[in-house]
């Protein structure tokens, strides 16, 4: 692997967290500061960096088992998340009625850390792949990677709570959808 095809790998490895960035901010809109909208870029370029530096330092002894669970794993994560914000909205519905005042959602250190391990199963598998064989030093690939997320990561921030502001009500069913994409993904790259 040379720097261009880490570059684009990075790229690759961004998507699921670009995605996730979104869906937090149309479902945590009403709640997120700017120390917790940046949080997410940070917290998911860090995250595969790091997780690519593990996959690289195990190399091959994890790399079969892992690379049979790993889309289960992401996918089951991922199906929890959009289920528990289905379940938080309906729940918070039903209080609405009761008590005629909506209790918002708050995107936690333990859900965004969470989120930020689950995005970066795959970097982890490409860090095992990396010990294979890397024309560049696998600290110059881990931060490559983690600053092409955090970037990407940033322009979906900025998306997101456009999105979130367009979507109105309908914004925590439409992250919710996304969750569920995601797993679903995952769970169809696992199978087949």
């Amino acid at each position: 692997m040379n720097f261009l095809d880490v570059l684009l790998i990075g790229v690759a490895l961004s998507m699921d967290a670009c995605a996730l960035t979104i869906a937090n901010c149309t479902v945590y809109k009403n709640t997120l500061c700017k120390k917790t909208e940046w949080a997410m870029p940070l917290s998911f370029g860090f995250f595969q960096g790091i997780m690519c530096l593990i996959g690289f330092l195990l190399g091959a002894i994890v790399a079969k088992w892992l690379a049979d669970i790993s889309g289960y794993l992401v996918a089951g994560i991922f199906f929890v998340l959009a289920i528990k914000i289905v379940v938080d909205i309906i729940k918070d519905n039903g209080e609405q009625q009761i008590v005629c005042n909506k209790k918002t959602q708050t995107l936690t250190v333990a859900t965004l850390l969470v989120q930020a391990i689950a995005t970066s199963i795959d970097a982890l598998l490409v860090g095992v792949t990396m010990s294979m064989g890397l024309s560049i030093h696998i600290s110059i690939a881990c931060v490559l990677i983690a600053i092409i997320t955090f970037l990407l990561t940033a322009v979906a921030l900025v998306l997101g709570k456009k999105l979130g502001e367009v979507l109105g009500k309908y914004a925590e069913w439409t992250g919710a959808i996304i969750l569920f994409v995601i797993a679903l993904k995952n769970l169809l790259t696992a199978i087949f």
